[in-house]
């Protein structure tokens, strides 16, 4: 453990409470007098304005069972809290100590590991209800419940790790064997035995409280040896508690334990509204907000340094691309704004669907990647704020940073080459036209059990998307010169995902997608690359079954979390296979910039895992 904090210490901006020293900003100032020597206040005041790119759905503001975009997943930062393992700033998943007095294990004898914890006394909800083990226990409980997948066909596989999980989300059993309540402020959770080891231990029992008696006002919770178990839960229930589109609780979380608490969200403008929760003890560290109001708001790449100069944003986070980011850059020299930059965790990149037509066939999705010339997209994107990658990593993880070398030198890098491109259809056998006949222009086609398959690509994008307009003047020519005929369409954010993960959606429509990834602190591919079909589409969203990638995708998981060293060894052998198969073409993994206004002090201290929806709970509104 001590390796790895190192190395993850050596890879991230340490980060510090201190204010950033350069200017900040906010949409109202503070200032009441009763502040701290550094002007912090004392209690929440004011106001910012988080402009985002990503569109806010207010669909997923619950949990992440229809999804996650980036937008709504900030609003679920703001306003969940209390989480029995938390990641901190070393980097580490450690015991919550606001939220729990004590965790303890046990190594049984069978090789799973029961967590015990007994709960701090004094914890509430936003609306100063008293948050007790039952909240934990019922969390796990409906989120893994197939009553919960009747609300708009959520997916109910969140904790599979857990003992009992198979025959409780099967609906065989009504009590959850590893689920336990043991008292008003106890509770455990035990992990299967094939799950560990398990490089983030911690995460697998990270258990966010959500309210009981707002969610489920019906139902009780019993507990027995044969595990806890919710009486009385019904789809009609649920149906109107969590999936009415006006006040359920996926589109109004409206109570809630984190350090703000839901207000509203607009629909048409994609405006999210959260204040701060009056009854929130604090983060891991008792750190509290005083911010009081945060609205989350919709910006577009072509207008978000106007906003930011006019004061109608106070933040933009994440920004990327060479030409916003010298623009918002301007700003700064100008003395309008401050930033911080950091390497990105994730990457850019078009996701075939690898089921259905012409992208099934790997030497498909290799041709296309030679179609592209990746070094020269990223350096156009980018604007020399970033780098190519070859494979599912960010240039701000770790296992990157230790391993790049190798990784430079063992990942094939598909070069831009329409003759080989060419070649490797003709390997797979794209060598006919439209009547069967040897191919001589136009569209290539392939007999495909029986039949003939044209080789055309439906391409679903977005707009307005700098990455989109660059693709749309280097994929037409490159796709006619290899064959491949290119059909494009533009989709709004939210249809775009639902239509990569196939959420209400009855026949796929789309080969490949252009979008963004970010990954999480803890990086297991293990759901992402999973062959069973109930895994299909949130989680392996290109619909892929590669029983090699998913063994090294296992691999990887079953790796002890003091074995820093296997670990990276395990990570670059999944990244040459994944290279070879290409489920996705990454285009660029970038340098990000936060920038800020001139009265947000505090802020600076982000980087690609510590984001600005951490950050902000060290953060004030000063005088400029």
């Amino acid at each position: 453990m001590k390796k790895l904090l190192a190395i993850l210490l050596a890879s991230v901006t340490a980060l510090s409470l201190a204010a950033c020293g350069g200017p900040g900003g906010g949409s109202s100032s503070g200032g009441t007098g009763n502040t701290t020597p550094d002007g912090q206040p004392v209690e929440p005041t004011g106001q910012i304005v988080a402009g985002r790119v990503t569109d806010i759905t207010g669909s997923n503001l619950f949990t992440t069972a229809w999804g996650n975009g980036a937008a709504d997943k900030d609003v679920r930062d703001l306003i969940n809290g209390y989480e029995t393992t938390v990641y901190t700033k070393k980097g580490l998943y450690e015991m919550n100590p606001t939220a729990v007095e004590t965790m303890d294990t046990v190594d049984n004898g069978d090789g799973s590991k029961t967590f015990t914890f007994t709960l701090q006394k004094d914890l509430k909800f936003s609306d100063g209800s008293d948050i007790t083990a039952k909240d934990y226990v019922f969390s796990v409980l409906l989120q893994n419940s197939p009553v919960f997948a009747s609300v708009d066909g959520a997916d109910t596989n969140k904790n599979p790790e857990l003992v009992g999980f198979d025959a409780y989300n099967a609906g065989e059993t009504n009590a959850f064997a590893g689920v336990r309540l043991l008292g008003d402020h106890k509770f455990s959770l035990t992990v299967k035995s094939e799950r560990l080891p398990f490089f983030y231990e911690n995460y697998l029992v990270q258990v966010i409280p959500y309210p009981m008696a707002i969610l489920a006002p019906s139902a009780s919770i019993t507990d027995s040896e044969n595990g806890a178990a919710i009486e009385s839960l019904t789809a009609e229930e649920l149906s109107k508690t969590i999936g009415d589109p006006n006040t359920g609780y996926r589109y109004n979380p409206s109570v809630s334990a984190g350090p703000y608490k839901f207000v509203s969200f607009d629909r048409s403008s994609k405006q999210a509204v959260v204040e701060v929760n009056p009854y929130f003890k604090g983060n891991y560290e008792g750190q509290k907000p005083s911010i009081a109001k945060i609205v989350l708001k919709k910006v577009t790449t072509a207008n978000q340094r106007d906003e930011l100069a006019s004061g109608s944003v106070d933040l933009l986070t994440n920004v990327s691309g060479g030409t916003e980011i010298e623009a918002d850059l301007a700003l700064v020299d100008e003395g309008k704004a401050g930033y911080t930059s950091y390497d990105r965790a994730g990457y850019g990149r078009i996701a075939f669907a690898c089921d259905f037509g012409p992208t099934q066939f790997v030497k498909v999705r290799q041709a296309i990647a030679h179609l592209i010339d990746g070094p020269e997209f990223a350096k156009q994107f980018t604007g020399g704020y970033g780098k190519v990658v070859k494979g599912m990593y960010g240039v701000g993880q770790w296992m990157y940073q230790q391993t790049s070398d190798e990784i430079e030198r063992t990942l094939d890098d598909y070069e831009y080459d329409v003759e080989k491109a060419i070649a490797l259809l003709e390997e797979d056998g794209w060598t006919k036209n439209a009547q069967g006949g040897a191919y001589q222009s136009g569209v290539r086609y392939k007999e495909v059990d029986g039949k003939l398959m044209p080789l055309e690509i439906n391409w679903a994008n977005t707009t307005p998307n700098p990455v989109t307009d660059l693709l749309n003047t280097v994929l037409p020519s490159a796709f006619e010169q290899a064959g491949i005929k290119l059909n494009s369409t533009t989709l709004e954010f939210n249809v775009l995902l639902q239509n990569l993960q196939r959420q209400g959606v009855t026949e796929p429509l789309y080969n490949m997608y252009n979008l963004a990834t970010g990954f999480e602190p803890v990086f297991d591919p293990w759901y992402a690359y999973n062959m069973d079909d109930k895994y299909m589409g949130v989680f392996n969203q290109n619909f892929i079954k590669d029983e090699e990638l998913f063994k090294l995708a296992t691999d990887l998981r079953e790796t002890d979390q003091s074995d820093t060293e296997g670990y990276a060894k395990k990570w670059v052998a999944f990244q040459q296979r994944w290279n070879e198969v290409l489920p996705d073409i990454p285009l660029y993994s970038d340098v990000y910039h936060d920038f800020y206004s001139t009265k947000l002090r505090g802020y600076g201290n982000v980087d690609s895992f510590w984001s600005w929806t951490s950050q902000i709970l060290y953060c004030w509104i000063g005088r400029e």
